[in-house]
């Protein structure tokens, strides 16, 4: 299993040849710690000194892993009018050797105590499970409180129990990617289309690649 540790490392080696184009039109300043760290690692590795070098590209990698947790974090919507929402929170799905899948979510509270869990998460096992839900929905048909519809080009599936006030909504975006609105006490569906809505989708598209 070792040698998958040097999958993202490599890839990340790699980039090292080509700095100017990775800073050119990207917001990276060129005293960005990663950078500093592949700048580093380069120098070592032309030295023969590899331990070393794998130390700065680890380091490079964490400085690279938290710039996307922070970015994967603004694309998440604002809260509606009214509501009130907690600090993002990020965390690794998988491990890095597997992908280094992420996972970033915020807490939304409305005005009547109703709660909204926004979630993304990337290269998650989970895809594989909601898609399979979904193709068994496009199947057998909806039922009662299950709705199968397209939103910007996805497959999204909403699930919403009146009498229990709470719902669900899932889009699997690219087969990369998870969107998961989670609501407990809200009184309609809408609200989920709303928060779904409030995502910054082509933001999240590209971080995705």
């Amino acid at each position: 299993m070792r040698r998958f540790v040097w999958i993202p490392l490599l890839a990340l080696f790699l980039l090292l040849g080509c700095k100017g184009e990775m800073v050119g039109g990207t917001g990276v300043r060129e005293s960005d710690p990663a950078l500093v760290f592949m700048e580093k690692a380069k120098d070592l590795y032309r030295q023969g000194k590899y331990k070393e070098a794998i130390d700065e590209l680890k380091s490079a990698m964490a400085r690279v892993k938290a710039r996307q947790m922070k970015a994967f974090e603004e694309v998440l919507p604002p809260p509606p009018q009214g509501w009130k929402a907690g600090e993002p929170s990020t965390a690794p799905v998988v491990p890095d050797f597997l992908g280094g899948g992420v996972k970033v979510s915020r807490m939304y509270t409305g005005p009547s105590g109703e709660r909204v869990e926004v979630a993304i998460l990337s290269q998650s096992p989970l895809i594989q499970s909601v898609l399979s839900l979904i193709s068994s929905v496009s199947v057998l048909g909806q039922v009662g409180n299950t709705r199968l519809f397209l939103y910007k080009g996805e497959k999204a599936l909403e699930r919403f129990y009146p009498h229990d006030r709470r719902g669900e909504l899932d889009v699997v975006v690219g087969g990369r990617a998870l969107v998961m609105i989670k609501g407990e006490g809200i009184s309609k569906a809408s609200l989920l289309t709303e928060f779904l809505k409030g995502i910054k989708w082509e933001r999240m598209v590209a971080l995705m690649g």
